[in-house]
């Protein structure tokens, strides 16, 4: 008599999945540590790109006085800023884009205060102009966030086991 082997045995095919279910759970980790770190590190490029944007609009004469007069020592969201018209909005979508920034890191962001509900605010980006020290600051998250990405980011952001040890306040008020 003939035996036919048309296939694996099911003990076979258990071990298969049992070895490769191991490896995805030893590898899921890493790939999740290294997809936020990749969104971190745009969130940073990002705020450096809103921060040119800024002083080139401050270089423009018109955006320098419009500036001064609309967005001079209080924190702005980009989305804002980018449904308005006036020379420094026009001068900053020329430069950073026609679309808002949006926040794409979710580490740092949703650890702490409305960031855990998900709202839109958590999304945006928000920039601080003195025109008297001639500094500009860019964080990320709502308005009671800390995450500072511009001129330095802030340690939360840098490493992966720390929580908001400098605040975007703290920054302000050393301006």
């Amino acid at each position: 008599m003939k035996k036919m082997n048309k296939g694996f045995s099911m003990v076979e095919l258990i071990i298969v999945i049992a070895i490769m279910a191991i490896l995805a759970g030893a590898l899921a980790p890493a790939l999740i540590r290294y997809i936020n770190k990749s969104r971190i590190s745009t969130d940073i490029q990002t705020a450096n790109t809103i921060a040119t944007g800024i002083q080139t609009a401050i270089a423009n004469e018109g955006g320098y006085d419009e500036a001064v007069a609309n967005y001079n020592t209080a924190w702005y969201d980009c989305t804002t800023v980018w449904g308005k018209t006036d020379d420094f909005a026009e001068s900053l979508k020329t430069t950073v884009g026609s679309k808002a920034p949006q926040v794409k890191s979710k580490k740092c962001v949703s650890k702490g205060g409305s960031a855990a509900t998900g709202s839109a605010s958590d999304k945006e980006f928000y920039f601080y102009i003195d025109m008297d020290k001639n500094a500009v600051l860019v964080r990320l998250g709502d308005t009671s966030g800390d995450h500072l990405a511009f001129p330095t980011a802030a340690e939360c952001l840098q490493n992966e086991e720390a929580t908001h040890t400098a605040t975007a306040a703290a920054a302000v008020s050393a301006l």
